[in-house]
Parts: C-alpha cells; sequence; structure tokens
C-alpha cells in the first residue's frame, strides 16, 4: 500500500526522503516513527495486511539485532587492539613520525586508545600502532 503523505505537511514541503542520517540508513526510532505514522494514515477499508506488518516488524528486530551485534564486534576488536598493544610493552620498537613528529626507537611503556585508535607509549610520547616499522627486541 503507498501513502502519498505521512506527515502534516502540504505534499510540496515534505521531505523527499524518509532518512536523515549522512549515511542514508534509518535508525531504530526513525522506522518506529514511519510504521506508526503508516498505521495511522491507512486507509480504513484497505488496511496493512497482517503479513506486511509481520515482515516490517521482522525488520525492524533484525536491524536491531545487527546493530548490537555490531557494537559487540567494535568493542571485541578494540580489545583485541589492546592485547596486541600489551603484547609491545616491555620491547623496543622502531617507528616512523607523522606531522612534526620524528622517527625512531624506543621502549614501548604503555597502551592507550584515543579516538578509537592504538597508541604505544614510547619514551613518553604517544605513537599510532600503524606507525610502528619493527620490533627490536
Amino acid at each position: 500500500m503507498a501513502i502519498a503523505n505521512v506527515s502534516n505537511s502540504s505534499p510540496s514541503t515534505a521531505p523527499s526522503s524518509a532518512t536523515s542520517s549522512a549515511s542514508g540508513t534509518l535508525n531504530q526510532q526513525q522506522f518506529l516513527q514511519l510504521l506508526t505514522a503508516q498505521l495511522k494514515a491507512q486507509d480504513p477499508m484497505n488496511p496493512v495486511s497482517a503479513s506486511d506488518f509481520t515482515s516490517q516488524l521482522a525488520q525492524l528486530n533484525t536491524v536491531s539485532g545487527l546493530q548490537q551485534l555490531n557494537t559487540s564486534i567494535q568493542q571485541m576488536l578494540q580489545l583485541q587492539q589492546l592485547g596486541q598493544g600489551a603484547a609491545l610493552i616491555g620491547k623496543t620498537v622502531s617507528y616512523t613520525g607523522s606531522g612534526n613528529s620524528s622517527s625512531g626507537q624506543g621502549v614501548v611503556q604503555g597502551v592507550t586508545v584515543q579516538n578509537g585508535q592504538l597508541q604505544v607509549q614510547v619514551g613518553g610520547q604517544p605513537v599510532p600502532i600503524g606507525q610502528i616499522t619493527g620490533i627490536l627486541q
């Protein structure tokens, strides 16, 4: 069933897209708002079929499950990175600098995650894990 206008605005001012995020995807709250608007605006003589409604709810559950899975995988990857960084503690590494930093080598003293990026502390200086070029000891 097609719905021409689900908002209180006139058709000329209605948004052309149901998405509001930059990535072009609906979040769970937006999906529920659209589903509610669809149910409110449906034709009483031609309501949404039970199978269509069930299908939409199944899609909502799938999206919710995928979001939870994605969050869990991100957390697992971060823990894996921390484990890899922790294995470098006490080892001498060589690294390339970026920007004003110079290349060098030193003993890894600690591991941190800043803005989602793993960094090791070498001589009191944070070095992104991607700039490590070798493990010397």
